[in-house]
Parts: C-alpha cells; structure tokens; sequence
C-alpha cells in the first residue's frame, strides 16, 4: 500500500515539475494597470518600474483573461493584454482546408488578406 502510494506521488510531482510553466516575458502596456481579482483596477503600474526579469504565472482566470503574479512581494492580477506570456496561453487552432478563399468580388478590396503563416494559404 505504502509503495503504490509513494509511486503514485512520485509521478504526479515529476509531471508537475515537466510542465511547461507561463511566465511573463514583457509588459507591453505604458502604465500597465493591477487589478484585483474581480478585475476592477486598483492602481497602475509605470512600465519603468516593472519587472525586467520574467515572472512566474501563479493563476491564470480564463473567464476574465487575467493571470495572477507576484510583484514586490504582492499578489496581484494583470490583464493578459498589458503583457506578453510565453509559453502562450491560448492558441488557437485554424481550420484551413474549411477557411474560405478570396471571392472575385473581393478584388476591389485593396488590402492584403491571407489567413496567416500557419495555412501557407
């Protein structure tokens, strides 16, 4: 009982330490506002005084878009827009043979349109 239970641990925290942790690279918004974690802004944070090195993800909220870090010893949220997250947090997955191409009533349409390099469309 006591070896299946420590075989069982063993692989659930070598999962954990293989899994790809989110960390914040960049803050791309000048001033990039902290929120609480409802979402409503509880101040804002000059760009020059943010963190130059990358900073653990703790939480992420996918129904508001926010993820959870730590900044001078505080937990604080930020909006996944004022940053840039790396490994990404979504991604999405095109359809490519189901995309539809451009129509000839498109032609006067003087913008480039193309569905991105992943379909080499």
């Amino acid at each position: 009982m006591n070896k299946t239970l420590i075989v069982l641990l063993a692989a659930l925290f070598s999962q954990a330490a293989w899994a790809d942790t989110h960390s914040i690279k960049a803050f791309l918004a000048d001033p990039v506002a902290v929120l609480d974690e409802q979402g409503k802004q509880q101040r804002d944070l000059p760009r020059k005084d943010a963190p130059t090195q990358p900073v653990p993800v703790l939480q992420y909220n996918k129904a508001l878009d926010l993820v959870q870090v730590e900044l001078a010893g505080q937990k604080v949220w930020l909006d996944t827009m004022d940053v840039r997250i790396e490994p990404p947090l979504n991604i999405t997955e095109l359809p490519c043979d189901k995309l539809t191409k451009s129509q000839t009533k498109d032609s006067h349409n003087n913008s480039t349109i193309g569905f991105g390099a992943g379909c080499n469309q």
